[in-house]
């Protein structure tokens, strides 16, 4: 549409926009202005016309352009007419994220790729959500990578084909596929993936270096300290933060021996008549070496930590846990309630959380029976945890779950691509159809979407025994949407895990 009527838009509409009426499609547009006094209805109506005419009129180039070259043909794609591509049709379309990737996953797991009709809304499922993108790769066959490299909007799929393999990845490839390469390389080959890193290095903008080095937490070892060492003195304070966090982590590095050589004299034992304690000072200076291991003398205006608790907070944020449990002799849950009892447990529980992982099981469940508001959100330490270790923390009552607020926390902590236990599900699901038949759905409107998503993340096996709840005069025609969406979800996840035919 022309820079005119996108200004007329703009400033107001009850202007008219000026058009020749001696040609047909200007007779329309005057006749179209004369059908009604709404200006607005009237411009959009001018508007679809001129649109659906510059379509129209459109000139396409010349044949003269050589034509590319036929897709190769994929083995294994899914037939047209199977059930599947339905249900492909339906979820990459306008489906949640977590049923468009449960559907990904099951044809990559099976070695089948997307039939051809599918291939527009799956590469545009991509283009709204980059979590789908590593599986869209995996089932989008030779045909959709050929086809993705037709529209500017695909363009990551076109791009993605490059094997993570490949060593001409490293020279030509994206920032994604770089990352993908260097953690691939470092499986197989850790000294060669530190060397390309160590060579490139200097070149890289600060955004791309922070990506690259944190890659070294994968595989991290006692060699990567040579590349990491100097690192502490880069330009750039965020690639100086990382190389710091990753050294702390190697505990004969001489940042981390640094480290706990200043929080060591903080930490002291006294002896009484009942046995020994331990008690903590925060530091009472500042020590001019710290700049060399990132850590900021200077408490940020805003801080809510006084000077000496943000000192100690940035020593023990970089310390190993394992330093602590070592020395002192405690255990993580000890240490908590210790801490707590300390002048300085705001400095110490939020350094904690900082330094904790998800390989740290021992500290996570610490910290999650403590129910310290200073460990932050608990919906990012149980998503830590495998599920098994995870809902032991849950009430195997749906009511129980949205009275103590928790309900979210079960949705919030389950990742892309996993489910609940089959037997946690069965009794949720049992519970969900008792809440359809009572009156409280029908008045509980925010409990609606929550049933959805545990719709999405039950485990297969739990599916099979829903079974419709009964209506009465009393449900709602939004609480039958409800229903019939909930049951469409359910349908298609019954579908997915069936037997292939």
């Amino acid at each position: 549409m022309k820079a005119d009527w996108f200004k007329q838009a703009l400033v107001g509409v009850e202007g008219a926009v000026a058009f020749s009426a001696d040609t047909e499609v200007g007779k329309l547009l005057a006749q179209i202005g004369m059908q009604g006094d709404d200006p607005a209805l009237t411009f959009s109506r001018v508007a679809g016309v001129m649109a659906a005419c510059q379509r129209a009129g459109l000139t396409l180039p010349s044949g003269s352009a050589v034509l590319p070259q036929p897709s190769p043909a994929d083995d294994n794609t899914l037939a047209d007419a199977h059930p599947w591509s339905v249900l492909l049709a339906q979820v990459l379309t306008d489906g949640p994220v977590r049923l468009q990737h449960e559907i990904c996953s099951r044809l990559a797991t099976l070695g089948i790729t997307l039939p051809a009709l599918q291939l527009p809304g799956a590469l545009d499922a991509g283009k709204r959500s980059v979590a789908l993108r590593p599986l869209l790769l995996k089932i989008l066959g030779h045909r959709g990578r050929w086809l993705a490299a037709f529209n500017p909007d695909w363009r990551y799929a076109a791009e993605g084909t490059a094997s993570e393999h490949d060593p001409n990845v490293w020279e030509e490839g994206n920032l994604a596929q770089r990352i993908a390469y260097l953690c691939a390389l470092r499986q197989r080959d850790p000294a060669r993936a530190r060397q390309l890193l160590q060579a490139q290095l200097s070149e890289l903008p600060a955004r791309e270096r922070v990506e690259l080095v944190s890659t070294l937490e994968y595989g991290l070892e006692g060699d990567d300290e040579a590349l990491l060492d100097p690192l502490l003195k880069d330009r750039s304070r965020e690639v100086r933060t990382v190389a710091a966090m990753l050294l702390a982590k190697l505990p004969r590095s001489v940042h981390a021996r640094r480290i706990t050589g200043w929080l060591a004299p903080l930490l002291t034992q006294k002896r009484h008549l009942l046995g020994k304690t331990w008690a903590i000072d925060a530091p009472a200076a500042a020590d001019p070496a710290w700049q060399t291991a990132v850590i900021d003398s200077n408490r940020p205006q805003h801080e809510r930590l006084g000077e000496r608790a943000w000192w100690l907070y940035q020593l023990v944020r970089q310390a190993s846990l394992s330093w602590w449990v070592d020395d002192t002799g405690m255990t993580p849950a000890q240490l908590i309630a210790w801490a707590a009892k300390s002048d300085w447990m705001d400095a110490l529980y939020r350094g904690w959380r900082d330094r904790v992982g998800a390989a740290d099981h021992d500290w996570i469940h610490a910290m999650l029976a403590s129910r310290a508001q200073a460990f932050g959100d608990r919906v990012g330490l149980l998503a830590w945890l495998p599920v098994a270790e995870r809902e032991p923390y849950w009430p195997r009552s749906l009511d129980q779950l949205r009275q103590d607020g928790r309900l979210g926390d079960v949705i919030a902590s389950c990742p892309l691509g996993e489910t609940l236990s089959a037997d946690f599900s069965s009794a949720l699901m049992a519970d969900i159809r008792q809440i359809a038949e009572s009156p409280r759905l029908r008045d509980d409107c925010g409990l609606r979407p929550l049933l959805l998503e545990l719709a999405l993340i039950a485990h297969p096996s739990a599916l099979l025994d829903w079974r419709s709840p009964a209506w009465t005069e009393q449900t709602t025609p939004a609480l039958i949407d409800f229903i019939r969406e909930f049951e469409r979800i359910v349908a298609i996840r019954r579908s997915l895990h069936s037997p292939l035919s």
